[in-house]
């Protein structure tokens, strides 16, 4: 009797192993070599069988070519963004959830760090595609109440924020705002930053690439503890004090 159950576990865990070893890591010499589509396919397998493991950071050398690929990266994106159809059993199955993931943690990673997607036909697409699988979890009852499922619930949000970030103000504009309150004392609303962030995607759409980012300590803003907070601020503030400088000259 404890050989049958032995034996149906190692079919089991057998059932398991297998598909994720089907998947292996490419060296930095393959990925460099591959088109733009065939790394996005490298990050979504990534993400489909490397999810979980926490030590592995094969992803963020596969992001790394991906950024150089920048607008190019976006059609096969899409792609797989419409593959995901969680009203379908077709639709969701084969890892395609995960798929999906990590699309928009691409996109995401593009519009902080490279261009702004609503900035380019290519990247509206490409929102449009994020919204329309938004569109299909919500058909399939997705981003209700009281649901505790990663699909039904954390996939939906983190999807929605993402959309909502590329349509408005994300984390590469925050910087900006908490860069002009610490180096320059200039302290933007909401409604100047947005104003601010559109007049950067109307002349300066790449503006996400102009400087990497840093965390600090944030002046005056503390928890509840009375601890000074950390704010992610960039390394190099003086091209957005001069857009920042046009900006304001063009409302006269």
């Amino acid at each position: 009797m404890k050989l049958i159950i032995l034996l149906f576990w190692l079919v089991g865990f057998a059932l398991f192993v297998i598909p994720a070893q089907a998947y292996k890591h490419k060296s930095e010499a393959e990925l460099a070599r591959m088109t733009p589509a065939q790394r996005v396919d490298e990050y979504a397998k990534e993400q489909a069988y490397h999810k979980y493991d926490f030590l592995d950071e094969q992803w963020v050398l596969i992001a790394k070519y991906i950024r150089h690929d920048g607008l190019a990266a976006l059609p096969r994106m899409i792609e797989i963004m419409d593959e995901y159809d969680p009203t379908r059993a077709s639709g969701k199955s084969g890892h395609k959830g995960e798929r999906f993931d990590a699309m928009w943690m691409l996109l995401g990673d593009l519009d902080n760090q490279v261009v702004r997607l609503r900035g380019s036909e290519e990247g509206r697409c490409a929102m449009e595609a994020l919204d329309r699988a938004i569109q299909r979890m919500r058909a399939a009852g997705y981003g209700q109440k009281d649901q505790d499922e990663w699909a039904k619930n954390g996939r939906f949000e983190s999807a929605v924020a993402h959309l909502e970030e590329a349509n408005g103000i994300n984390k590469t504009d925050e910087a900006i705002g908490a860069t002009f309150r610490l180096e320059y004392k200039i302290l933007l609303s909401d409604e100047e930053l947005l104003a601010f962030s559109n007049f950067l995607v109307a002349h300066y759409p790449e503006y996400p690439s102009w400087s990497e980012g840093e965390d600090v300590k944030g002046g005056t803003r503390i928890n509840s503890a009375g601890n000074q907070l950390w704010v992610r601020i960039m390394k190099k503030p003086e091209r957005f004090s001069e857009a920042y400088s046009e900006f304001k000259s063009s409302k006269g």
